[in-house]
């Protein structure tokens, strides 16, 4: 709590300030799928993960491409700022603490990439890859099949 005074006509009024955090519905994953990625090195240190259960396996399936492509590199691992939903489809943000040859950053943009395009086709809830309707929730976009769309509609 912030304390503020202002002067007003020579009178001292304290006024008090309270900060309030307002945060979106924050998305979450089942438990074992938190461990499912978390298996991978390069995800040992992300806390959130801001997309449902359907993307999981694409999550790491470019996890392991990412892993993949350093190793062969002889590069560092990037550090991974967040994996979230956007336009519906996954984004990832991440950075390299250290320099790295800019063909791996290219490589590594590329994978991302083609997971982005992926994404648009599957559904975030039960990761089938078939006709995707885009739906509404919490004025958050999803993607989702015609058969979970009919099951949260009922919901």
């Amino acid at each position: 709590m912030l304390v503020r005074s202002v002067l007003i006509e020579k009178k001292e009024i304290k006024m008090k300030t309270t900060k309030i955090l307002v945060q979106k519905t924050i998305i979450g994953l089942s438990e074992d799928n938190k461990a499912k990625l978390k298996s991978l090195e390069i995800y040992k240190d992300k806390k959130h993960f801001q997309f449902l259960n359907g993307w999981v396996d694409l999550s790491y399936e470019l996890g392991k491409n990412i892993e993949e492509v350093c190793k062969l590199t002889n590069c560092e691992l990037p550090k991974i700022e967040a994996m979230y939903n956007k336009y519906n489809t996954l984004r990832v943000d991440y950075h390299f603490n250290s320099p790295v040859p800019k063909i791996v950053e290219t490589l590594i943009d590329s994978l991302i990439y083609v997971t982005e395009d992926k994404s648009e086709r599957i559904c975030e809830y039960c990761g089938k890859s078939c006709d995707i309707e885009i739906t509404e929730k919490n004025n958050h976009y999803i993607n989702v099949c015609e058969k979970c769309f009919d099951r949260k509609k009922r919901d």
